[in-house]
């Protein structure tokens, strides 16, 4: 490991006390930042930078390096995508080091720009887009983000100005955790890096936790399951000066709304040029570029239109399940017929390390993991690594931008019943119905109206479904007696307008859960993911196409299916059952995870976390048990029994013990006081 202090390298070697049995040790286990800024003016030392960098080596295997100055230290761990040449070691200085930066992400776009900065007088060392970024924030200021096109996280130490800059991409596909307290500042690509910074304790956010339990889903883009824990919420920048913490927005993807046309127009044309721009520009790399083929619509689409592009044949990996329900593999051979040039991996795993995957998954996610979809995610990454990948291709974002989940229908459908578009909601009222199959029309009529009910008809209303993800009876008292004005006020706004809806979902709720776990699942195996949908000019395209080209007459993804009619098999965009990642998970844990779910939920420290209600828990697990109901929520309450097991009983459960002794306070000094400002501005 190469580490520099002041600019000056010094040191290396293994750090000490390492488990090689805990999910730390992992070989497998792209780019992780971290730092520290101390207000006391106490100097940072390099071992405790790095000690927040070793947690998060799975991020970066290829390069490591610690820049401390005085009571600011930063550090990186490096996944060589863009010039793999030395030249693009971090933390990476300026020309005359009076900025330094640590960069988590890809700028697609940093060619242009650098022939732009170029003509501008700058001049460049590397052909890395980290030096881009210096460039273009030396030229521009913070204004330079609204340039860059890709995903990052990143931070600019200026130490003429004793300022520390921090940015988020548009869409938070990159992750920017904090803590800010009287004592310091500390950052990371992972919660584990700023909780093992020592500057706050280990506790859970129970408001947090229960919306994670209840909706997979939070209050707000910043929140997280821990306490004193935030995330700098996508689209922002933040700026640290004199002890406080300045935010500001500089993009927002509700003023693409706006832009919205008449509905004329080829939209099937422009959408096949929009996505095939997008998926172009994420196949820039320096290594071979991958993709993760499952048998939908969206992993489809992006495989079939990055074949054209490729020479070679475009590796792609799949997880299948053989003799099973859940299992893809028509779909997947048909595209593979169809589309040509590809050189398919499939993997087919049998559900033996079902538990361990649990373990490991919650162990990276850093927050409890909602259900069996995990483990397919889970081994597509594995087989990934295994076949020498580092950058993948995946579908995440199309269903949140063009309504692709069926529980977008009801809003639409409450949409047109507001707005008294009598004709368009029959239609879409029987399209719908008929595509669920078993959905009576008095059930649809609850569905339209449940957002609309009183708090206490929607608690009943649940209390019926006991069993389902959605049920707080087995949630305790405390939680829930919680409320969350918050995140009900969000619900009710977005569920009477699809827009609202899609945009809830695209920013704050759903795909900032979606892309934690794209997030963590794929570095955990020093993957890079990166995900065209999600980017900026398409989400701006996307946002703006008008409902009926996203949901109409029972069918979701409306403009896709028809941009994509013979390029993607027929089959693939016919199908209406497509629901994430499938897997047996919930049936191997009857045949795996029986004794140890057991062991779980009968163990004291479940029944006294004050988190469950114990006998309405351990009720429905008998239940389960004995084959009598299923029991939805059974792999997010294991998860959630790992997640405090490893993060909250010790304060430093599962890295290496000396992490006790990264605080920031002083020696003997009470880290109690006033938190520092944290401000917001308007961007």
């Amino acid at each position: 490991m190469r580490r520099s202090t002041g600019g000056q390298a010094s040191g290396s070697g293994r750090r000490p006390g390492r488990d090689p049995a805990s999910p730390l040790a992992e070989k497998h286990a792209v780019c992780g930042i971290a730092g520290i800024v101390r207000f006391d003016g106490a100097p940072v030392s390099a071992d405790s930078v790095a000690l927040l960098t070793d947690l998060i080596a799975h991020r970066g295997p290829d390069d490591a390096g610690v820049h401390v100055d005085g009571h600011v230290g930063l550090g990186h761990r490096r996944l060589s995508i863009v010039d793999l040449s030395p030249a693009g070691h971090q933390p990476m200085p300026s020309g005359d080091r009076s900025l330094w930066i640590v960069f988590n992400g890809e700028i697609y776009n940093h060619q242009a720009l650098r022939v732009e900065l170029q003509a501008l007088g700058h001049g460049f060392r590397s052909t890395t887009d980290t030096e881009v970024i210096l460039a273009a924030y030396r030229q521009w200021g913070e204004a330079c983000v609204r340039r860059f096109e890709g995903m990052w996280a990143f931070a600019i130490w200026e130490p003429a100005r004793q300022r520390l800059f921090c940015s988020r991409d548009r869409l938070g596909i990159k992750p920017f955790y904090y803590a800010l307290t009287p004592a310091g500042f500390a950052f990371g690509s992972e919660i584990k890096a700023v909780l093992a910074s020592g500057l706050v304790p280990v506790r859970p956010n129970h408001e947090a936790l229960r919306l994670q339990l209840l909706y997979r889903a939070r209050a707000s883009n910043e929140t997280t399951c821990f306490d004193g824990v935030l995330q700098l919420p996508p689209a922002h920048n933040a700026v640290l000066e004199g002890g406080r913490l300045l935010r500001s927005r500089y993009w927002n993807a509700e003023d693409a709304l706006a832009r919205r046309g008449d509905g004329g127009g080829d939209h099937a044309a422009r959408f096949r040029e929009e996505i095939a721009r997008a998926v172009q520009s994420h196949l820039r790399s320096d290594v071979p570029v991958g993709a993760c083929l499952s048998g939908g619509l969206d992993s489809g689409t992006l495989v079939a239109l990055a074949a054209r592009e490729t020479t070679s044949p475009l590796r792609t990996f799949s997880v299948t399940y053989p003799g099973t329900v859940h299992d893809e593999s028509r779909y997947i051979q048909a595209l593979r017929g169809q589309v040509g040039n590809l050189a398919g991996t499939d993997t087919s795993p049998d559900g033996r390390d079902l538990i361990d995957v649990l373990e490991r998954s919650t162990w990276h996610y850093e927050e409890p993991v909602w259900g069996g979809s995990v483990y397919s995610w889970w081994q597509v990454m594995k087989s990934v690594n295994a076949g020498g990948i580092k950058v993948v291709l995946n579908g995440q974002g199309a269903d949140e931008l063009l309504a692709g989940y069926p529980r977008y229908y009801p809003t639409y459908l409450r949409q047109l019943l507001l707005s008294g578009r009598a004709g368009a909601l029959r239609r879409n009222f029987e399209g719908f119905r008929a595509q669920q199959g078993d959905l009576s029309r008095l059930g649809l009529l609850r569905e339209l109206a449940t957002p609309f009910w009183p708090d206490w008809l929607r608690r009943a209303a649940r209390v019926a479904g006991r069993g389902t993800a959605f049920d707080d009876g087995f949630l305790s008292p405390e939680l829930r007696a919680m409320s969350s004005p918050a995140a009900e006020a969000l619900a009710r706004r977005a569920f009477s307008d699809l827009d609202a809806h899609l945009l809830s979902d695209l920013t704050v709720t759903r795909l900032p859960e979606l892309l934690q776990a794209e997030d963590r699942f794929s570095m955990a195996f020093s993957i890079e993911s990166r995900v065209p949908f999600l980017d900026r000019a398409f989400v701006e395209y996307g946002i703006a196409l008008p409902a009926a080209q996203k949901i109409e007459g029972g069918t979701t993804k409306v403009v896709l299916r028809e941009a994509m009619r013979g390029i993607v098999p027929d089959a693939t965009l016919d199908r209406r059952d497509k629901q994430g990642y499938p897997t047996p998970a919930n049936e191997w844990l009857r045949s795996y995870g029986v004794e140890y779910a057991g062991d779980l939920i009968g163990s004291r420290a479940f029944r006294e976390r004050g988190v469950f209600d114990p006998p309405a828990a351990t009720a429905a697990f008998e239940r389960w048990r004995r084959g009598q109901v299923p029991l939805a929520g059974l792999w997010t309450w294991l998860s959630a029994e790992n997640w405090f097991r490893q993060y909250v009983d010790t304060p430093v459960a599962g890295w290496p013990r000396h992490a006790r002794a990264a605080s920031l306070a002083p020696a003997g000094a009470n880290r109690t006081g006033t938190v520092p400002e944290v401000t917001s501005a308007a961007g």
